[in-house]
């Protein structure tokens, strides 16, 4: 359950970048910076458990998290587990395609077009400009 929580929280987040991002190069650069986040957790963890970073964090990485052991799971709590946990996928598949459908519906029938397009020029003043037409 608390990697489904965390699943979601990283949607949320991954939602949360896209809409406040006004360029296509920024939404990129945060998720590369999510995903280099992510990896040097994942490396600093792997150099504690090869004893890099010196013997406490190696056996900090290497212990059991659990001191008492996990009894086995009844039968038919597994299969309700397993059922819950397909609906959960069934349920996000289906809200994301639905999303896709509603926003790509909504940029063919030209919601999202630009209305109108602002240019700013400079204060300066052309001295011998050629102007054509």
């Amino acid at each position: 359950m608390c990697r489904l929580a965390i699943g979601y929280l990283f949607l949320l987040n991954v939602f949360l970048v896209l809409a406040q991002s006004d360029r296509v190069l920024d939404i990129f650069y945060d998720m590369m910076a999510l995903s280099f986040v992510s990896m040097i957790d994942d490396i600093a963890f792997q150099l504690a458990k090869f004893d890099v970073l010196g013997k406490s964090l190696r056996r900090a990485a290497s212990s059991k998290c659990f001191a008492a052991e996990v009894e086995k799971t009844p039968y038919a709590f597994r299969i309700k587990t397993t059922i819950f946990v397909k609906v959960v996928f069934v349920f996000n598949f289906l809200l994301f395609l639905g999303g896709m459908i509603s926003v790509t519906h909504l940029q063919n029938t030209g919601r999202f077009h630009c209305g109108d397009v602002t240019v700013t020029f400079g204060d300066e003043i052309w001295e011998n400009a050629w102007v054509v037409g």
